[in-house]
């Protein structure tokens, strides 16, 4: 795990994805997340066959249908892109909404795609998940990458706009509510404000604390339980949670918080116990 974790803070946009895994709240499994054949997850049952060479029209086209992109990256002298593949394949019968490319590092026509992915120096063969929404949220060698993790990698809705808030390198107002909570609106409206402070503006994404879809990235970012009040959670521009605040925070507050950079143990909240790698 701690060498997936390197890889993966090589992708820009995967900084707060991989403090959360640091945190301890991955998503993805262990040990228990053995794939059919093995620890590369493997299985003998999928098609050797190399899957086609992706375009940006590919994953343009799969950003507007809402699909999930798994990439097998490959490139010179790379070994393995068979095995790398067949794993893709399997996750892929298993993700609904899914597609599987190959993608060539080293060609020049792909270089605006492998500049916007950030894998300009990931080992190859290197597997990496692409959300529905266009943004890289998880990746590693086919020896640290099992179907199950593959499959579970692939954001909830709500997560994936956080990458997309991250990806242009704009911090995040999470606001975790439930629909009885009155003090919602209150919180809403300091967030708007502070946000409008900021160069760039905020992003503020509501999330529905009863909402199944989303409980797993809410465990992500600590927020398990709720005691009468919206809670808020804080990620400045390098992707670090910087504050969880369980009562309605004040703009500067708020201000305050964007503006904090963690700069020992790295993103895990104020208080886990928990470092970062």
């Amino acid at each position: 795990m701690k060498n997936k974790m390197h890889y993966l803070k090589q992708i820009p946009v995967l900084l707060l994805f991989a403090c959360l895994m640091a945190c301890g709240n991955a998503k993805s499994g262990g040990e228990n997340d053995k794939g059919k054949d093995g620890a590369n997850g493997t299985t003998s049952n999928v098609s050797t066959e190399l899957p086609k060479a992706v375009t940006s029209a590919d994953l343009e086209k799969a950003k507007k249908d809402g699909k999930s992109v798994f990439l097998v990256i490959t490139g010179t002298g790379a070994t393995g892109v068979e095995n790398a593949a067949a794993i893709v394949k399997d996750a892929n019968t298993k993700a609904a909404n899914s597609l599987v490319f190959l993608l060539n590092r080293d060609d020049a026509a792909n270089s605006t795609i492998v500049t916007k992915l950030g894998i300009t120096t990931v080992p190859v063969p290197f597997i990496l998940v692409v959300s529905p929404k266009g943004n890289p949220v998880a990746g590693g060698q086919a020896a640290q990458m099992t179907t199950d993790q593959i499959v579970k990698s692939i954001p909830s809705p709500k997560e994936d706009d956080v990458y997309v808030a991250l990806g242009e390198k704009k911090p995040v107002f999470i606001i975790v509510s439930k629909a009885d909570y009155k003090d919602k609106d209150g919180v809403i409206a300091n967030c708007k404000t502070a946000g409008s402070k900021l160069t760039p503006n905020a992003n503020i994404i509501e999330f529905d604390f009863d909402d199944a879809n989303e409980k797993d990235f809410m465990t992500q970012i600590g927020v398990t339980q709720m005691n009468g009040a919206t809670v808020t959670v804080v990620i400045n521009t390098q992707g670090q949670i910087t504050e969880t605040f369980t009562k309605k925070p004040t703009v500067n507050q708020l201000n305050e918080a964007v503006n904090k950079v963690i700069k020992k143990s790295g993103c895990c909240p104020g208080g886990s116990g928990k470092g970062c790698g």
